[in-house]
């Protein structure tokens, strides 16, 4: 009965009750919590594996806009170099961020985009790239998360894929 009387309210509400529920935080979560309309910013550096040039040392730039309070989209930049070799990839990125009601602090992802890389070691070469992956997210203060993002790279190049792990922080506006 509980539901039928919930369904009929809904109905009574109209589209506008369902857009804002949609933009709305999780289940277990604050509606003071929502991410919908805000932005993050990221920075982490770790090892890229399997490159052009083997292993060499990688950063990433990522930024992010909230649609919703899981769905987000934005750029990723990731540059890998070592002494006579560097690549350069971004990438227009969609990810989901999960919301563990159980540990409100930890946030899992998953994430994928399209993109180009150009990698250069005396000669150029410019492809697509495809980063498919996840990582967590672990809030360590309000808007400061600490993360590790596992990225599986999908190139055009020679090397047709590589693997980057990073670890930084991201803030949150």
């Amino acid at each position: 009965m509980a539901i039928l009387c919930a369904g009929l309210l809904m109905l009574a509400a109209g589209p506008r009750a369902w857009a804002q529920e949609a933009t709305g935080p999780s289940p277990g979560t604050p509606a003071s919590a929502s991410r919908a309309g805000h932005a993050a910013f990221g920075f982490g550096f770790g090892p890229m594996l399997s490159t052009e040039s083997g292993s060499i040392m990688g950063l990433e730039f990522t930024g992010d806009y909230f649609l919703t309070n899981e769905l987000s989209v934005g750029p990723l930049l990731q540059v890998g170099f070592d002494n006579d070799f560097s690549q350069v990839g971004l990438s227009a990125q969609i990810k989901y961020t999960f919301d563990l009601s159980a540990n409100p602090k930890v946030h899992p992802h998953l994430e994928g985009g399209l993109g180009f890389i150009h990698a250069s070691d005396g000669r150029t070469q410019t492809d697509f790239l495809m980063p498919l992956g996840g990582g967590i997210d672990v809030e360590v203060a309000k808007h400061l998360f600490l993360n590790s993002t596992l990225l599986l790279n999908v190139t055009g190049l020679h090397d047709d894929l590589y693997v980057s792990w990073f670890f930084g922080f991201r803030v949150e506006i």
